[in-house]
């Protein structure tokens, strides 16, 4: 394959590496959204509590993209295939989570995972099966706070690529780039009560637990 995989590597790592949900909200706002987020977490969501709509769709977009497009040009300028496409695929993922322009410190990763999957679309539509799952434990069951929420919606899209997805290479790069998120997730969780809600019925904290176990 040559050193092609290893530029692509390198080159996603510092495009994911750039933290356009810390820096956009301080350069415009003023605001360090490490400091007014509950979980310290510098990612679009804050951004968009934050600063605002406008701002927080942008940084989303920009954490997005910042991923997708490397892997993109990996596949379709730089012929990366196969194996080597791991590396590839899980590098700005890794950028964004220990971004070295924050002292090895970063965010859950959440919208650059998005975006490595969607950048495997001329191989790969697996980023299809991870936004469904997602959405899923968002707007129909819905999951409280938003770090059990994102858990669930990457568990149940693990269990769901082994059906649904033809490809084991990404099932794997699925595997690897969530497996960032969730232990990014799992060291800086959301505080707040736990809760679970089917259509109107809701279920929190002690009631849950309860009902749980009587099950």
């Amino acid at each position: 394959m040559g050193p092609g995989w290893i530029f692509f590597t390198v080159l996603g790592f510092f495009s994911g590496s750039v933290m356009y949900s810390y820096l956009i909200p301080k350069k415009l706002r003023g605001i360090d959204i490490r400091r007014t987020s509950s979980d310290g977490n510098p990612g679009g969501i804050n951004a968009f509590r934050a600063a605002g709509r406008g701002i927080g769709l942008l940084c989303i977009a920009l954490d997005v993209l910042k991923a997708a497009l490397p892997v993109f040009a990996a596949i379709r300028f730089g012929g990366i295939r196969g194996v080597w496409l791991l590396p590839v695929a899980a590098a700005p993922v890794f950028g964004h989570a220990f971004s070295p322009f924050l002292g090895f410190h970063g965010g859950k990763a959440i919208s650059t995972a998005f975006g490595a999957l969607l950048g495997l679309w001329p191989v790969s539509r697996i980023v299809v099966i991870l936004i469904v799952s997602v959405a899923f434990f968002h707007f129909l069951i819905v999951i409280r706070p938003d770090s059990l929420c994102v858990a669930a919606g990457i568990l149940a899209a693990l269990l769901a690529s082994l059906c649904l997805e033809p490809n084991p290479l990404a099932r794997w790069a699925l595997l690897l780039v969530t497996s960032v998120v969730l232990m990014k997730t799992a060291r800086n969780p959301n505080r707040g009560e736990i809760s679970v809600a089917v259509g109107t019925h809701v279920l929190r904290g002690k009631g849950l637990a309860e009902k749980f176990r009587r099950e």
